[in-house]
C-alpha cells in the first residue's frame, strides 16, 4: 500500500531584526583605579632552528642540521634528534666510518678527579663488510638517550654544566667521527682520522603550574588566593646575655616552588617581635621609626637566590656556593590581623611587625636548571639572611635560613610542548 506523505502548513515569516549595536571597545591597558586580579601569559613561539653547523678538517667535514643560525656550538634538548651528514675527502681503502656520542661527569675533590660515563653510543655508518663501496657522503640520524645508569638507579641525563667558580665538577658531551684505514705495512692493524665536536645538551623543563605575576600586590592575592603562597618560618635568636625576645621570620614565596630562570619571583617578608627588638632593624636617625631602612639599621636583611654545587668522589664531598640574584625589598603595610597565617603562628600580645614586599630574579648568565646525580648535583635555594653589622655589640645572633626550590629553564605553558 502506498503511503501518503503528511501535509504541512506554511510557517509565518520570520520576524525582522534590527542590527545589533557595535560591541564596546576593550583595551589591555588598565584605567585609573583598576588592577589585574589574574593573568595568563602566552608563551612566545619558539624560534625555528633552521641553521646548520659545520666543522671541517683536512679529510672530514661534519654538518649538523636544525641549529640556531650563527651558533658556535651545537645544542640539543631532551631526547634530541641529531641529524646531519659526514663528507669524506676520499672514501678509498677505508675499513669503517663510525659516529660516536659520548658524555661524561667529572668531579674533583682534594686533587682527585673521578670520571663517570653517562653516554657512550657508537654507530657504524659503513664498514668493509658491506657489498657497496663507501660513499663520500654519509647521512645519519640518531637520538640523545633520556636516562643513564647512576649506580643502581636510572636518572634523567644531566645537562651540560661547568662549575666555573670552584671547578668542582663538569658535565660535557661530544660527537665524534672516526674514519678507520688499515696500516700500510700491517694490514691487521688500523690507523684512523677523527673529528671531535663539543656539543651542548640543554634539556628544557617548566613548572607544573604558573606563578602569580610579580606586579600583582601581595595583599591582593593573599586574601583572595592564599593557596598561591607557601609560608617559610625561621627565628632569629637573641644572645644568652640579652633580655631581647627572638624575632619570628615569616617568608612567603609562590607555592609552586618551581621557578623559571627567566621570570621574576615575588615574595613577602614579615618580622614579628616586640618593638624593642624590631628597633634594631630600623634606621635610628629616621624621624619615623616605623620605616625600615635596610642597609643603615643595626641588622641587615637580605633575601637572595643561592646555587650550591655538590661534587662527590669516594665518599668525600666538595661544596661551592654562588649567589644567582639579590632580592629587592620595599617596605609594605603589615598583614591584616585576621590573616590565616596567624592561626599557625599567632601574633602574641605586645608583638609588632615589619613587612616588606620583594622580587628575586636570576642573573642572565644562568642557563642551567637544577639537577641531581650521585657524583654531581646542582641545588638551588631562596635564602633569608639576617646579619648584625656589629656582631659583638648586637644582642641578636646572625640567622640564615635556606629554603630549597627548583629552577627550570622555561615558564609554565598550557600548551603541550614536545621537548
Amino acid at each position: 500500500m502506498e503511503s501518503i506523505p503528511p501535509s504541512y502548513t506554511f510557517s509565518p515569516p520570520s520576524p525582522s531584526y534590527s542590527p545589533s549595536p557595535p560591541s564596546p571597545s576593550y583595551s589591555t591597558e588598565l584605567l585609573p583605579g583598576e588592577q589585574t586580579v589574574e593573568e595568563t601569559r602566552r608563551l612566545a613561539q619558539q624560534t625555528q632552528n633552521t641553521g646548520v653547523f659545520r666543522r671541517i678538517t683536512d679529510n672530514i667535514t661534519l654538518l649538523l642540521r636544525d641549529q640556531r643560525p650563527g651558533s658556535t656550538i651545537p645544542v640539543y634538548g631532551r631526547n634530541g634528534f641529531v641529524r646531519g651528514q659526514i663528507s669524506l675527502r676520499s672514501s678509498e681503502g677505508l675499513v669503517e666510518v663510525t659516529l660516536k656520542l659520548d658524555g661524561h661527569l667529572r668531579v674533583t675533590t682534594s686533587g682527585t678527579t673521578v670520571t663517570t660515563s653517562v653516554v657512550s653510543d657508537s654507530y657504524s655508518l659503513w664498514n668493509s663488510s658491506s657489498t657497496e663501496p663507501c660513499p663520500k657522503t654519509l647521512p645519519f640520524e640518531i637520538f640523545f638517550p633520556t636516562t643513564f645508569k647512576d649506580g643502581c638507579q636510572a636518572r634523567p641525563l644531566p645537562p651540560s654544566f661547568e662549575d666555573k667558580l670552584a671547578s668542582a665538577g663538569t658535565c660535557s658531551y661530544t660527537l665524534s667521527v672516526v674514519v678507520s684505514r688499515p696500516r700500510r705495512f700491517l694490514s691487521s692493524f688500523r690507523c684512523s682520522d677523527s673529528l671531535v665536536v663539543p656539543i651542548c645538551y640543554h634539556p628544557r623543563s617548566r613548572p607544573h603550574t604558573p606563578i602569580l605575576p610579580s606586579d600583582v600586590p601581595f595583599m591582593t592575592t593573599v586574601k583572595s588566593s592564599p593557596e598561591e603562597w607557601h609560608q617559610v618560618l625561621s627565628t632569629m635568636n637573641a644572645t644568652k646575655s640579652s633580655k631581647f625576645t627572638p624575632v619570628q621570620c615569616l617568608l612567603f614565596v609562590p607555592s609552586v616552588q618551581t621557578y623559571p630562570l627567566s621570570e621574576t619571583i615575588p615574595f613577602h617578608l614579615q618580622l614579628r617581635a616586640p618593638s624593642s627588638s624590631l628597633a634594631l632593624f630600623v634606621e635610628k636617625s629616621a624621624p619615623d621609626r616605623s620605616l625600615p631602612v635596610l642597609p643603615s639599621g643595626e641588622i641587615s636583611v637580605r633575601v637572595y637566590l643561592l646555587r650550591q654545587v655538590v661534587a662527590k668522589a669516594y665518599e668525600e664531598q666538595k661544596f661551592s656556593n654562588r649567589i644567582l640574584g639579590e632580592g629587592k625589598l620595599t617596605y609594605s603595610a603589615p598583614l591584616p590581623e585576621n590573616h590565616h597565617s596567624y592561626r599557625n603562628v599567632p601574633l602574641g600580645e605586645g608583638m609588632d611587625c615589619l613587612d616588606w614586599d620583594g622580587e628575586l630574579r636570576c642573573t642572565e648568565d644562568v642557563t642551567v636548571a637544577s639537577f641531581a646525580t650521585n657524583p654531581l648535583s646542582v641545588r638551588d635555594f631562596i635564602v633569608l639572611s639576617l646579619e648584625p653589622l656589629q656582631p659583638i655589640k648586637c644582642p641578636f645572633v646572625a640567622s640564615k635560613h635556606c629554603h630549597p626550590i627548583r629552577l627550570v629553564t622555561d615558564p609554565w605553558s598550557d600548551h603541550t610542548v614536545s621537548w
